[in-house]
């Protein structure tokens, strides 16, 4: 992959990427239809439900580092193939084992598996489509398509043929991108540690994996990705916990809270193929704050909305938003770090994304236990909105965005 920059990479080596990307850039969406109405079925609390949900992403706030930095030392094909195995077993184990404490251990196991692997469509997007923003936009649609594609067809599964259905269709999911990549182009590892001799130290964390991702933090381009996508996550957490709680709550069917969760994807697939154009016009920091504002407010209004018309637009503006903020944080941090470190800078990313999906459901299931959940949804909307403003405002006295920097 010795393309100069802005000449066209084939589509052959593109493809492979995008189908890893439509496979694994959906799984949290997907488990967000079938996890929380599973959790409900265990127990009434909603304490207990945010603690289901939250666990999803304890093992990937502590060790998405290390498989980003697996990703870098190893060949990324073998990384996916191992954790596409393991992340389809856990799904295909919940309904056999119908307790809280399993839920969260298989959460645990899954939510590590399946975002490593996303981590992996990211960190290739950084090495082999270099980081380029048209690229960013497509991987973007791709995963984004799999997003509508994929919680609408679960939650109908779920709907007609219990959760049984719905976690093996989970399973199978996982293993169609076990598929896609084995059509990857080959990606040599920089330090050659998946050679035989060097392959059991290869695998092994390191301190200097944690050390070389934090010391990125100094950059502001990373700092800036990472400040947004854990306010980002105030509205995506609340997405992935209680949006289908609420909706479940005044009505709608598994069915129905599926295809909302997967027409917000929809849309964000289409406005990803915008980012490159847009990019051109506008500053990418100052696009980036403005999604994340569309996507936060557009999830914490929901109680507001009482017609299926209202949601219908309400999670459209969400999904334009989380399409053009996935991009822009692609692009911002591939962009900031050499190739040798495009699985860390995507795992630092992530971290902190998932860090914020661990505690907005916990934080938003203690709100909704002693105020309501109605209040939840608004007082988690004005935290981000809030931490938001205060990102622009560092952004604006920041030389580093100053104009033609």
């Amino acid at each position: 992959m010795t393309e100069p920059d802005g000449t066209p990479i084939p589509g052959r080596v593109q493809a492979p990427v995008y189908a890893l990307a439509f496979c694994y850039g959906n799984i949290m969406p997907m488990a967000a239809v079938v996890v929380p109405l599973w959790a409900l079925e265990l127990t009434s609390s909603p304490l207990l439900i945010g603690l289901v949900v939250a666990s999803r992403q304890f093992l990937v706030v502590t060790l998405s580092i290390y498989g980003g930095a697996l990703l870098d030392r190893a060949a990324p094909q073998k990384v996916i193939l191992a954790l596409a195995a393991v992340a389809a077993a856990s799904f295909a184990l919940f309904p056999a084992l119908p307790f809280v404490w399993a839920a969260v251990f298989l959460q645990m196991i899954s939510g590590f598996a399946e975002t490593t692997n996303w981590i992996g469509a990211q960190a290739l997007f950084g090495r082999v489509l270099k980081g380029r923003p048209v690229y960013a936009g497509r991987l973007t649609a791709a995963a984004r398509t799999g997003g509508f594609i994929g919680p609408f067809l679960v939650g109908l599964v779920w709907q007609y043929s219990g959760p049984t259905g719905a976690f093996l269709l989970l399973a199978g999911w996982v293993m169609a991108g076990a598929a896609a990549a084995l059509f990857l182009p080959r990606v040599e590892a920089p330090d050659e540690s998946d050679r035989p001799g060097r392959r059991a130290a290869g695998v092994m964390p390191r301190l200097s994996d944690y050390t070389s991702a934090f010391r990125m933090l100094a950059l502001p381009a990373v700092a800036l990705v990472v400040m947004a996508t854990l306010m980002r996550q105030t509205g995506t957490g609340i997405q992935s916990s209680f949006y289908g709680v609420w909706l479940k709550e005044i009505g709608f069917e598994a069915g129905t809270i599926g295809f909302l969760i997967g027409i917000s994807s929809l849309a964000a697939a289409f406005a990803a193929l915008a980012v490159g154009k847009l990019s051109r016009r506008f500053a990418d920091h100052w696009l980036l704050i403005a999604a994340v504002i569309a996507a936060i407010a557009a999830i914490a209004v929901t109680p507001l909305l009482d017609t299926m018309t209202l949601l219908v637009v309400a999670i459209c503006i969400r999904g334009v938003g989380q399409g053009l903020n996935l991009s822009l944080m692609m692009t911002i941090a591939a962009r900031a770090v050499g190739a040798d470190l495009q699985g860390r800078v995507a795992a630092l990313r992530i971290t902190f994304n998932r860090l914020g999906g661990a505690l907005v459901p916990l934080v938003m299931g203690a709100v909704a236990e002693f105020a309501g959940l109605e209040n939840a949804f608004y007082a988690m909307g004005a935290v981000g909105i809030v931490a938001v403003a205060a990102l622009s405002a560092w952004i604006a006295r920041s030389p580093s965005f100053a104009p033609g920097r």
